[in-house]
C-alpha cells in the first residue's frame, strides 16, 4: 500500500456540521438542497456529503500556518451559514443533537450510503453524529505509525478536550462526549493497533477486509488512522466543537502532540498500559470529559484531565518544534481550564427552559440559535456568554 509523502507536521481539518430548522430547532435532512448550491461554487471541493442529510462536512486545505487555517475555515462557515439562512436553517456544532432519533435519519442517495447500509443496517443512521478528523502531514510511513502510536495514546484527552455530546433523543446521556461511543458497535471500531513497521499495518488492514465488511480505509473506524493517500495520520475522535475557533486551536494542539513524538521531547515506553486501563481511560473521558482522572500514557499513572493537558502545554512550551503555535495552545488550555462544551450545551438548554416557552419546538430553536451563534466566537468571547 503506497503512502504518499508530505510535509512533517502539515495539517487539515475535517469538520461535520448539524443542519437545523430555525423554525422548529431539530434536525433537518436538507444536504441535498445546500450540495445544489455548494456544487457550482469553485470552492465545492473543501464540502462534501456525508451517508445521512442532516450533516454537513467542511474539508480545510492542507496548512502549515494555524492563522492561515482559521481564517479559510471562519470564510467557509461564513458561505455555509449564508446559504442556510435564506432556507430557514441553521448551521451548528456540537458532536450530537438533542433530536438525535437515529430511526428519523434520512440516507443520502450515494452509492457509499446505499452499501454501508447494506452492510450495518441501522447503524449508520444511528452513528449519524458530528466529529472533527484532524490530519497531521508525515514524510515517510514510519512517522506516520510513530505519530499514530502516540496520538492514539493521547485518545482520551482528545476525547475530554473536546466532549459536546451530552444529549441524545431529548435526553441527557449522564456522559460529555456519547458520540464517540459510538464507532465501538462496529467490528473495525476502537483504537488503531500499536504498530512499528508499515507491513504491520498492511497485514492488518488485508485482514479485515478479508471479512467482507470493509472495503476501503474509510470503513476501518480506528480512533487513529494512517491515511495513505494523503501521507497523513488522521485523528478521528473529536467532537465538533461549538465553535470554529476551539476547532482550529484543537488541531494546533493535535500538530503539537505530534511534533512532541517526531523530535523525540516524549517517548512513549516500549511497553504499553494494559488494555483495560486504556479503555477505562478512554471511557471515563466519554463519561466525564474534562473532570475525569486519565491514564498518563508516559508516566502510566493517573491523573486528573486538567492536570494531563497543563503538562502536554508545559513541555509543548519548552519545544521549540512543538511551540509554532504556542498562543493559541495557551488560549485553548485557558479555555478548558474554566469551562467545557458539554457544560454549556447543559446551560444552555436549562436557560431554554423558562416558563413561557412551553411548546418542544420554541424550546429547540431558542436552544439551537443560541448555540449556533458560538459557530464564529473566539474562545474569549465564548467564556464571557
Amino acid at each position: 500500500m503506497h503512502f504518499t509523502q508530505s510535509d512533517d507536521l502539515s495539517f487539515g481539518l475535517e469538520l461535520e456540521f448539524q443542519i437545523v430548522s430555525s423554525r422548529t430547532g431539530r434536525l433537518s435532512p436538507s444536504s441535498l438542497e445546500l450540495w445544489d448550491d455548494l456544487k457550482v461554487r469553485t470552492d465545492a471541493a473543501r464540502f462534501s456529503l456525508e451517508a445521512t442529510q442532516s450533516t454537513i462536512e467542511l474539508n480545510s486545505s492542507v496548512h502549515s500556518d494555524t492563522d492561515a487555517m482559521l481564517r479559510e475555515v471562519l470564510g467557509l462557515t461564513g458561505t455555509l451559514c449564508a446559504l442556510a439562512t435564506p432556507k430557514g436553517l441553521i448551521i451548528r456544532g456540537g458532536g450530537t443533537q438533542l433530536t438525535q432519533y437515529w430511526e428519523e435519519r434520512m440516507v443520502t442517495p450515494s452509492e457509499r450510503a446505499a452499501e454501508l447500509t447494506k452492510r450495518f443496517g441501522f447503524l449508520p443512521k444511528r452513528f449519524s453524529t458530528y466529529g472533527m478528523h484532524v490530519h497531521i502531514g508525515a514524510s515517510s510511513p514510519d512517522k506516520a505509525l510513530l505519530l499514530g502510536n502516540f496520538l492514539q495514546a493521547f485518545v482520551p484527552l482528545f476525547i475530554a478536550m473536546s466532549a459536546a455530546s451530552p444529549f441524545l433523543q431529548m435526553t441527557d446521556t449522564g456522559f460529555c462526549a456519547s458520540r464517540p461511543l459510538e464507532p465501538l458497535i462496529y467490528p473495525h471500531g476502537g483504537s488503531m493497533p500499536r504498530m512499528t513497521q508499515w507491513s504491520q499495518f498492511e497485514e492488518a488492514v488485508e485482514e479485515i477486509f478479508s471479512t467482507g465488511l470493509a472495503s476501503s480505509l474509510k470503513d476501518i473506524y480506528w480512533d487513529v488512522r494512517p491515511k495513505p493517500e494523503f501521507g497523513t495520520i488522521e485523528v478521528r475522535v473529536f467532537d465538533t466543537p461549538l465553535s470554529v475557533h476551539k476547532a482550529v486551536a484543537l488541531a494546533a494542539f493535535t500538530r503539537a502532540c505530534a511534533a512532541l513524538a517526531l523530535s523525540g521531547a516524549l517517548v512513549l515506553p516500549d511497553t504499553p498500559a494494559s488494555a483495560t486501563a486504556e479503555r477505562v481511560s478512554r471511557f471515563m473521558a466519554c463519561r466525564d470529559g474534562l473532570d475525569a482522572n486519565l491514564l498518563c500514557p508516559i508516566s502510566q499513572t493517573w491523573m486528573p484531565a486538567r492536570q494531563l493537558l497543563a503538562t502536554l502545554c508545559d513541555a509543548m512550551e519548552q519545544s521549540r518544534h512543538a511551540a509554532v503555535d504556542k498562543a493559541r495552545i495557551a488560549e485553548l488550555h485557558a479555555h478548558c481550564s474554566r469551562t467545557q462544551d458539554a457544560d454549556t450545551m447543559r446551560d444552555a438548554w436549562k436557560q431554554a427552559q423558562v416558563p413561557h416557552r412551553t411548546a418542544p419546538d420554541v424550546l429547540l430553536a431558542y436552544y439551537s440559535d443560541f448555540l449556533a451563534k458560538h459557530l464564529a466566537m473566539a474562545l474569549e468571547q465564548e467564556q464571557a456568554e
